[in-house]
């Protein structure tokens, strides 16, 4: 399958812009907690997960009538009602996953500014937190091209760049020290399969490498689907992961699993290392402007992507119009609105927490666990596909039973992880598991019911006005 259009897109460019939709920072400290145990983590959940879904994303995303993002995908498979559905999820869980990307950007600002009361008081951290997603909202509405233009840079040399740098250092320190935060035997790399612990491990390794998916509009748009997607994955595949465990394991090989702080255990781990190799905090410092530079075009991204999504199924008819409403800029300026609103509701109720690893926490388990219904109705339509398209040209030449071997791991894979989420980390406290608990459920329920509810009441009130 070829594709010649003007519009085409460079393997390179696809790769660089796969790579930055999946990989933050932002995971690595709650990766690291998993100790010597990461590299089993990051490989199983790329198996499972990430490798059938960059499959199933390429199938999809080029199959005749299925589209290429997630709302067409599913409501061909499912119906308009359905797929609305798993667009307004999506735009919900881009809502809950900004909070623990500024939670990390918040902590490494405040190592910046030498204010760790920025971090520590809950408060403070959630206003801290307002400002910049009000901040980033203000600049898509007013000036969106330049955060794409500060983008690229800002991934590459302030995301990147500092990762490299940590990791270096990170080795030639255990290499002189000899000795790390856990013990050099079996037990350390490869977890009990039968422990609870193991089942809530993956959780966040499955968020790491979320995301693929929105490389579907950009697939049709190679010049060479069948040789460049394939060698353009494998790339994000490997270096995804890559980035991933030397991240991570830059933490794990310094602190033990109770020392590390989800939102600042990055730059933590940098001033640990700058101190050791004797080097001026100062450059510490300024690492940590260059890492928020870097991340905040990032959750930038996460404020704009799913509000289009939802202003396309508005066009369709399947929502009020002022979900269409745009600026003289083609932002969905209303959609914003919403969003910074449903934002600072959802910090504030975060910030009940005393233990800035709780909210963090529940954040990130709130996420995967919308984000799992999201999928699930993904790989059910990739699944109904094989049936209902056997004919059909793909850019992969599978059998069928192979098709559909991926489709059924991927999906069991979906519903262990949504039933993973909603079990306890051992690291929340005691006096705060009813509150872990309390936020985390009413959450959920609320985010998966909206939109029947709301699609609910304006088609009766649609039928009013007929």
């Amino acid at each position: 399958m070829d594709n010649t259009n003007n519009s085409s897109i460079t393997p390179i460019a696809f790769t660089a812009l796969t790579i930055s939709s999946i990989f933050t920072t932002s995971n690595l400290p709650t990766l690291g907690t998993s100790g010597g145990k990461l590299i089993f983590y990051l490989i199983i959940t790329a198996i499972l997960f990430f490798i059938p879904l960059t499959i199933v994303v390429a199938e999809l995303s080029t199959t005749e009538g299925y589209g290429t993002n997630v709302f067409s995908w599913i409501s061909y498979s499912f119906g308009d009602k359905i797929g609305l559905s798993t667009t307004f999820w999506e735009w919900l869980q881009a809502i809950v996953m900004s909070i623990p990307m500024l939670y990390f950007v918040t902590g490494t600002f405040s190592y910046a500014l030498s204010a760790p009361e920025m971090n520590s008081n809950p408060l403070y951290k959630a206003f801290v937190c307002i400002f910049f997603y009000l901040f980033l909202v203000c600049l898509q509405i007013t000036e969106p091209k330049f955060v794409i233009k500060i983008e690229a840079f800002g991934f590459w040399f302030c995301v990147i760049g500092p990762l490299i740098i940590c990791f270096i250092l990170g080795i030639i320190y255990a290499l002189n020290v000899r000795s790390l935060p856990f013990p050099i035997e079996k037990s350390s790399f490869i977890p009990p399969l039968n422990s609870k612990e193991t089942l809530l491990n993956f959780v966040p390794f499955v968020l790491s490498l979320t995301g693929v998916e929105a490389c579907g509009p950009f697939i049709n748009r190679l010049k060479n689907i069948n040789k460049d997607f394939p060698k353009a994955i494998l790339i994000v595949i490997i270096t995804v992961i890559f980035t991933n465990l030397i991240g991570s394991s830059s933490i794990a090989i310094i602190f033990p699993v109770d020392k590390i702080d989800l939102s600042t255990g990055f730059i933590n781990t940098v001033d640990f290392l700058f101190k050791y190799f004797g080097i001026p905090l100062v450059f510490a410092r300024l690492i940590a402007f260059f890492i928020v530079l870097g991340l905040l075009p990032k959750v930038s991204n996460w404020v704009i992507s799913p509000a289009l999504a939802l202003q396309n199924s508005a066009a369709d008819g399947l929502l009020p119009k002022y979900f269409i409403y745009e600026n003289s800029i083609k932002t969905p300026t209303y959609t914003l609105c919403y969003q910074g609103f449903l934002f600072i509701i959802l910090i504030l109720l975060l910030s009940l927490s005393k233990s800035g690893n709780t909210a963090f926490l529940v954040a990130i388990y709130l996420d995967v666990a919308i984000y799992s219904c999201v999928y699930i109705f993904i790989f059910l339509s990739y699944i109904k596909s094989t049936f209902k398209n056997r004919n059909s040209k793909n850019i992969f030449n599978i059998p069928i039973f192979i098709k559909r071997i991926i489709g059924f791991l991927a999906l069991f894979t979906m519903f262990f992880i949504l039933f993973a989420s909603f079990l306890p980390p051992a690291s929340i406290p005691k006096n705060e598991i009813n509150l872990y608990f309390g936020i985390l459920i009413p959450c959920f329920i609320f985010i998966i019911l909206a939109p029947f509810i709301f699609q609910y009441f304006y088609k009766n009130k649609k039928l009013e006005n007929k």
